[in-house]
């Protein structure tokens, strides 16, 4: 990933960490970045496991981890979750998924 990728990753991260909200109960899919602050990467992080365990046929949540991932420095995890994402997306029978196919093809061509 290039300076300007990162940059751009970082900035979009931090912008959804404001964005975010809380849930209690089964964590919504769309939760991962919910309630995030910057200093506390690692305890969003185990929020968002606990997501991606509650919705293991939703590549959202798994989108999500990538980014959390990508700003802990863990390139091998932020791909693994990503490919995961794409194969979820490809099985998916839902149309429902637009935005997230292009979000998700950008990401992947930072793994090649």
């Amino acid at each position: 990933m290039g300076k300007g990728q990162r940059a751009a990753a970082i900035t979009m991260g931090l912008g959804l960490l404001l964005l975010g909200g809380c849930s209690s109960g089964t964590p919504d899919a769309e939760s991962c970045l919910a309630d995030v602050e910057a200093n506390a990467l690692n305890r969003a992080l185990k929020h968002c496991d606990r997501v991606v365990a509650a919705h293991p046929s939703d590549p959202r949540p798994l989108n999500d981890r990538f980014l959390l991932h990508t700003l802990l420095q863990n390139k091998t995890a932020a791909c693994q979750d990503i490919r995961k994402a794409d194969q979820l997306l490809q099985q998916s029978k839902s149309g429902d998924y637009s935005d997230l196919r292009d979000e998700i093809q950008v990401r992947l061509d930072s793994c090649r």
